[in-house]
């Protein structure tokens, strides 16, 4: 598990679970789909606990929208 966090716009979040299994199921079939789309991170969400799948790219300097917890990259 890796100790890094980031913030997103929980608006960019191309999909969301309540399980990590579940989530990263999805962003595979996301990656195998469009293999060329950029890296993809699943991170959860510091305070609900739920599982979200962003762009790597989109992720906020600026620490302005939710705190995530990066859970995996792809």
């Amino acid at each position: 598990m890796n100790n890094e966090n980031v913030f997103f716009n929980p608006g960019d979040a191309i999909a969301s679970s309540h399980d990590f299994k579940e989530a990263r199921r999805s962003a595979q079939i996301i990656k195998a789909d469009k293999p060329t789309a950029g890296q993809l991170v699943i991170a959860k969400n510091a305070k609900s606990g739920e599982y979200a799948i962003y762009f790597a790219d989109k992720a906020r300097d600026d620490q302005q929208g939710v705190a995530y917890h990066i859970e995996d990259k792809l």
